[in-house]
């Protein structure tokens, strides 16, 4: 079965197992929220057999990977970061792998029009149509080559002959020898023309019956041990008008290999065949040369290697951009987490500067965030985490701490440390220790809109030389213009 086919076959198939696994209410996830968007295509058909092979191979995301996906998938287990990334990695694979399939499909529809005809035989063109050339790759005992063979067009009617003959002869005299000096010492390839710019005579050659000379002038003088003299025929003809004119040579003798000798051979009963079929409608092409079986094949497009090396390297960069933009979350998680620190610290020390306690000032923040979320934010995601955390009987200030160490970020984990101390010390100064934080946080938040503002001029320099270049040129232009 052709590969075609079998891509057929598995795209179907597979795009039948996507859509039923979509339907499907046999299989869920309860755990994990569902990816939304055409990753949900093929969630689910991708999901059942990973969590399958996650169970038999105890698959899992461990250590500082855990620790690292965790400051994105906020508050989120080891089994939900896992589908929520992995299972987004493995649709996009899929997705590549599908459309490989389709291409693949596709891609063998997308083939060169065949013009070898059974074996042996290449179509030529009407009376009206162009001379062209065959690549193919012929094989003689296992020894393969690629071929260039010539296919003449069907004969025109008689049509003007005599007129521009003597043109012809004299084009040709000096054109044949090619870079050989004289006729009576041939050691290099002959000139044989074919056409004439300006004149519609047509040129053929009647070559020696040894096969010394090949159709397109070259010389087969590999067997010869002496100089041999032979005689060629220059043809003028147009439709049934012709014209010979006979040229004697002299081959001088030149060594060849066995494998030039089998392929020098075919090459004469090529130039047979032509001669045979020049009027006929179709060229037979050789099956033996030098005694041995000659096999013809075409050189096709590749379609399926190129499709199935891209398909590999979209897959590969996949996975390279999921990972990168992985990183470039974690980067801008943390530059979040820096400007909303000011904000975040202000809210606190105003709350507890109106009589609530460090635990009633925690749980309403996060409460007034859970309720009027519109976009997510990062710190107080973690907030939630350590209200839910506090909920489920874990100790406050375990829990301050958590919030601190899953930040990752210093000034997060000096204010958990003042609360900390503050419910295990009882000290009374806390108001007065975040209000310096305050002022601190405020301080930083300048530093960063100033480095931000700096940023943003880096970046707008480089419009800038391309808007001064732009006047220096309308400049100079105007003043070479009016001068």
């Amino acid at each position: 079965m052709y590969l075609g086919e079998v891509c057929f076959i598995l795209f179907f198939f597979l795009l039948f197992y996507f859509i039923w696994m979509e339907k499907s209410a046999k299989y869920s996830f309860q755990k994990v929220k569902r990816i939304n968007g055409w990753y949900g295509i093929f969630y689910k058909g991708i999901m059942y057999p990973v969590m399958k092979l996650r169970r038999r191979f105890h698959w899992r995301v461990k250590g500082d990977r855990l620790d690292f996906m965790k400051k994105v998938y906020v508050g989120k287990g080891e089994e939900d970061i896992f589908c929520l990334y992995y299972g987004k990695m493995a649709c996009l694979i899929a997705a590549v792998f599908m459309c490989s399939l389709f291409l693949l499909s596709a891609g063998s529809l997308i083939e060169q029009k065949g013009k070898l005809i059974e074996k042996y035989f290449l179509e030529r063109d009407s009376v009206l149509g162009q001379e062209k050339t065959v690549t193919l790759s012929a094989e003689i005992d296992g020894d393969a080559k690629e071929v260039v063979i010539p296919v003449s067009r069907k004969q025109y009617t008689d049509k003007q002959f005599q007129k521009k003959l003597k043109e012809a002869k004299t084009f040709v005299n000096q054109q044949y020898l090619g870079e050989n000096t004289s006729p009576e010492s041939i050691t290099k390839p002959l000139n044989l023309v074919t056409q004439i710019d300006g004149n519609a005579i047509n040129i053929s050659w009647r070559l020696d019956a040894d096969g010394l000379i090949g159709e397109d002038g070259s010389i087969y003088n590999e067997e010869l041990e002496e100089k041999q003299q032979i005689e060629i025929q220059v043809i003028f003809s147009y439709g049934d008008m012709e014209k010979s004119v006979t040229k004697m040579l002299t081959i001088l003798p030149k060594e060849r290999t066995k494998e030039e000798r089998k392929w020098e051979s075919w090459q004469k009963e090529l130039q047979t065949a032509q001669e045979k079929s020049k009027a006929e409608s179709y060229l037979r092409l050789p099956d033996k040369a030098a005694g041995k079986k000659v096999s013809y094949k075409e050189k096709k497009i590749q379609v399926s290697h190129m499709i199935a090396g891209a398909s590999l390297f979209f897959m590969v960069m996949m996975i390279l951009l999921q990972e990168d933009r992985m990183r470039k979350e974690i980067q801008r998680r943390e530059k979040e987490l820096r400007m909303d620190y000011p904000e975040f610290v202000e809210h606190f020390v105003l709350l507890v500067g109106a009589g609530l306690n460090v635990k009633g000032a925690w749980e309403r923040i996060a409460g007034d965030y859970k309720n009027e979320r519109k976009e997510r934010h990062y710190v107080y995601e973690e907030m939630l985490v350590s209200m839910r955390e506090m909920e489920n009987g874990m100790g406050e200030a375990r829990a301050y701490e958590l919030f601190g160490k899953r930040t990752g970020l210093l000034q997060y984990m000096k204010f958990c440390t003042l609360i900390v101390q503050n419910l295990k010390k009882g000290s009374d100064d806390l108001l007065r220790l975040l209000d310096y934080e305050v002022e601190d946080a405020f301080r930083e938040r300048k530093e960063n809109a100033k480095a931000l503002g700096e940023e943003a001029g880096t970046k707008l320099l480089l419009p800038m030389m391309l808007m001064m270049v732009i006047v220096f040129a309308l400049i100079l232009y105007a003043a070479f213009y009016s001068m």
